[in-house]
């Protein structure tokens, strides 16, 4: 569900408003709101907009009791979602992800109301089950689940470099033949199983008419200031387990699809040859 964001001005009236957040209250400027959660007279959470007066797009917290922010969750497309996580550690160095629509690291689903936030301890309690004062302890215990997983995909090679890019992209492009046509479309189902790269739809759309018809595809993804392409086979494989595995993975499929019936389509990426390139550095072929 969308979030329904607030702007600087509005938060500041709703603190205003609310003893319990007036109490809070550490700092109030043009484009920055900054709250102590933990009563100890030092700011743990800032909430800020790119322009004046505008709506709240970036919340940052300080998770170390340093006095300085480390975690940074931005919306950059307004939808009140996080899409960039920023993690910066005691050497000042930062580490940015972009993730897409099928996170599963549990501390972004926070942000799904990320403007709620303002609304402090009647969001958090109906919402998460947790206080306000709990909320610093409750970002630290999931940044540390975070840190692995982008330490994951720091370190991935090959087919597993491949899909996180896929996954954490959310949606990327599917390119196939109807005859003598280029027909392309967005996607967003990506499973790896047993070393198998899977994409998944309908037998009864066009997509899937085209590559019975023609199984050899191209698939193009972007993130930031980079884009990976992909040209492969497309093989069938409407294995049960492996249609249990994309449904579970991608939960808002089940309302389309059943792993029981003939309405799942399943197809592997054979002798793919995956490219990924920036403006900034030389090319990386990757083979599966």
């Amino acid at each position: 569900m969308e979030a329904k964001r607030v702007s600087i001005r509005q938060a500041k009236k709703r603190i205003k408003n609310d003893p319990e957040l007036s109490k809070m209250l550490v700092r109030s400027g043009w484009r920055d709101i900054e709250l102590d959660l933990d009563g100890d007279g030092k700011a743990d959470v800032a909430f800020s907009s790119d322009s004046v007066g505008r709506k709240i797009d970036t919340i940052a917290f300080d998770l170390s009791g340093s006095g300085e922010y480390n975690l940074y969750l931005h919306d950059f497309d307004g939808n009140g979602i996080p899409d960039t996580v920023c993690l910066v550690d005691d050497d000042s160095e930062e580490q940015v992800v972009a993730f897409g629509g099928e996170v599963e690291l549990g501390f972004i689903k926070l942000g799904v109301k990320v403007a709620d936030l303002i609304l402090a301890e009647n969001f958090l309690n109906r919402e998460l089950g947790i206080s306000l004062a709990d909320l610093a302890e409750y970002l630290k215990l999931n940044a540390a689940l975070m840190m692995q997983e982008l330490e994951k995909r720091e370190s991935a090679e090959g087919i597993m470099k491949v899909y996180y890019y896929l996954n954490d992209a959310g949606t990327y492009y599917l390119a196939t033949t109807d005859g003598d046509k280029p027909r392309v479309r967005p996607f967003g189902t990506i499973l790896l199983d047993k070393e198998k790269l899977y994409i998944q739809t309908g037998p009864k759309k066009d997509v899937a008419k085209q590559i019975a018809a023609n199984p050899f595809v191209e698939i193009c993804a972007c993130m930031g200031d980079t884009w990976l392409r992909i040209s492969a086979e497309l093989v069938e494989d409407n294995d049960h387990d492996v249609k249990v595995k994309m449904l579970n993975k991608m939960p808002s499929l089940k309302a389309l699809y059943n792993a029981d019936d003939d309405s799942m389509q399943m197809y592997y990426m054979k002798n793919a040859k995956a490219v990924f390139s920036s403006f900034t550095a030389e090319p990386e072929t990757v083979e599966f």
